[in-house]
């Protein structure tokens, strides 16, 4: 019997294994959470709070659907004792259809290695075939820092949000100080290059409603980062819903952003689309 790998040592391992053995039925479903998460760990899955007992009746219903899964880890990102990934569930339904759970999980590990806390957000959808996104990429990850402007994650966010609202900086000024001429941008799944981007962020200048980031978590991996925040409408009477995001992105040599994908929530925890 091979050594369960340790979220903090492994963690797409810990995601890999975790999923089996939870999915496998000779093996107890207790013994299982408890090998990978500490006794106390808090999780939050899609805005709703879950402990242990409720993690384990949620575990009871996947392993209760015998149906082959595939999972594929798109990104993963480790920077001290928090990590973070995106990953897909997927099980065949009928021909080549597909039920798939899309997830995003933030972590914070114990100091045995376990799992401390979690942020989770996961939809279901349908699709064909096999996954339709590339998936992680070890020596990618592994990829060094890039050698230009400094590469703080938090800091681009934020900073990059203040210019974008201030209608005294030109839109593509402040699009470029942080994104390559050939970004690409990925919000819930839909691709915005430059102009569309430019068009997106003209039209919520125009129409408002202005938001404030407050930056939760923020990880960095070689030229990768991902991070959690929240878009909090600013107080000026008009209504709009505070927004969660969930983004993963990879730096250029030149510190710029050249990909970001995002999730973003709304407070009920469904995404918009």
């Amino acid at each position: 019997m091979t050594t369960a790998p340790i979220p903090a040592d492994d963690f797409v391992g810990y995601l890999r294994t975790y999923t089996a053995d939870a999915f496998a039925s000779e093996q107890s479903l207790e013994d299982v959470w408890d090998r990978y998460h500490v006794p106390d760990a808090v999780h939050v899955v899609n805005r709703k709070q879950r402990d242990r007992d409720g993690a384990l009746k949620n575990l009871a219903q996947w392993r209760a659907d015998q149906t082959p899964y595939e999972l594929w880890i798109h990104e993963a990102v480790v920077d001290g004792n928090r990590a973070a990934a995106r990953y897909t569930i997927s099980k065949p339904l009928v021909m080549q259809v597909r039920h798939n759970t899309e997830a995003v999980i933030f972590a914070d590990l114990a100091d045995d290695g376990r799992v401390a806390s979690t942020v989770t957000t996961a939809r279901s959808t349908y699709g064909w075939g096999s996954s339709d996104t590339a998936t992680w990429d070890s020596d990618a990850a592994s990829a060094g820092a890039p050698s230009g402007a400094p590469t703080d994650p938090a800091a681009y966010l934020t900073t990059f949000a203040e210019l974008a609202n201030d209608p005294g900086v030109p839109l593509e000024e402040a699009y470029d100080r942080f994104h390559t001429p050939d970004s690409v941008q990925y919000i819930n799944g839909t691709s915005m290059q430059r102009p569309a981007a430019l068009q997106s962020l003209a039209a919520a200048r125009d129409k408002g409603p202005d938001y404030t980031l407050d930056v939760h978590t923020a990880l960095t991996q070689g030229n990768r980062f991902a991070a959690r925040y929240s878009m909090v409408p600013s107080r000026d009477g008009r209504k709009a819903g505070e927004m969660e995001v969930f983004t993963f992105g990879e730096f250029a040599d030149d510190g710029r952003v050249r990909l970001l994908r995002s999730v973003m929530q709304t407070r009920s925890g469904y995404w918009p689309t």
